[in-house]
Order: C-alpha cells, then structure tokens, then sequence
C-alpha cells in the first residue's frame, strides 16, 4: 500500500470545505451569542487546517516511505469494521422502535459479545451500566427526552 496520506488529506479538505459551506447557511450569531453555522464553521476551519498541516507533512516525507498508519491499515479486520458500521445503522434506524435504553443495550452487548469478544459477566457489566449511565445522565440529569420505544421506557 503507497502512502495515503496525500489523499486521505486532501478527502479531509474537501470534508472541510464542505462543512464550512454547510455552516455558512446557518445563522453565524457572535462570540458571545453563538448561532447554529458558528460552531461547525470552525470545526470545518480546524479540520481544514489539520487536512493541509498532514499534506505538508506527506509531501515533506522523503522516499515516500510506509508511516506506521499505513502499517497499521494493511492488518485492518474489514469484517469487523463492516460489522461494526452495520451495527451502528441498525442501532440509528432501530432506536425510535425499540426505545434508547433497549437498543443501547443490544448495540453494546453486540460490539462487546460478537466484534470483539469479551465474556457474559462483562457483557452484561458494562452493557446495563452504560445504558443506565447514559440514560440517568441524558434523561434524568440534562432532561433531554430519549426516544421510549413501543414497551414506553
């Protein structure tokens, strides 16, 4: 595999300019009165900013040599990436039926059972601890309403 990062910053720039673009359309506010586009169009500057500081870095790479990323990229497990994408569709399109709490706890028990396989007692651990956690902090303490799901919880 040739380096990717020329490409991969050049995709980020054209991300950016996007989002930048995006967030032009929105009310901008202040400084001190934020509207919707202020926060995105900074984020598009920022990331715009990283894109061309790793294309200055790749362009200056002598021998156009493998980076330890591009290392790491040649041992990626697609499946799991795949698997893992697929999960986060299902938990999205899912979430409104099943409720946040019922759907957070299958996503986590999924990723933490099939894509990288830990045993039941830390399935079950960490899956009703952080969907519990999540709900106490998104619903009880912020009162942000969660999607209930048909069961009403």
């Amino acid at each position: 595999m040739k380096n990717a990062d020329p490409w991969s910053s050049l995709g980020l720039l054209l991300l950016s300019g996007l989002i930048c673009w995006g967030a032009l359309l929105l009310p901008y506010g202040s400084v001190h009165n934020p509207g919707a586009g202020f926060y995105p169009f900074w984020l598009g500057i920022i990331l715009g900013g990283m894109a061309i500081a790793l294309f200055w870095q790749s362009a200056r790479r002598k021998g156009g040599g493998k980076t330890p990323g591009d290392r790491v990229a040649e041992k990626v497990r697609w499946g799991k990436v795949l698997g893992v994408a697929l999960a986060l569709v299902l938990y999205a399109a899912l979430m409104e039926f099943l409720g946040f709490l019922i759907a957070t706890l299958l996503f986590m028990a999924f990723l933490l059972r099939a894509i990288e396989p830990q045993p039941w007692r830390t399935v079950i651990l960490w899956t009703v601890s952080g969907a519990l956690g999540s709900y106490l902090v998104f619903e009880v303490w912020m009162k942000l309403r969660l999607p209930k799901g048909f069961l009403g919880f």
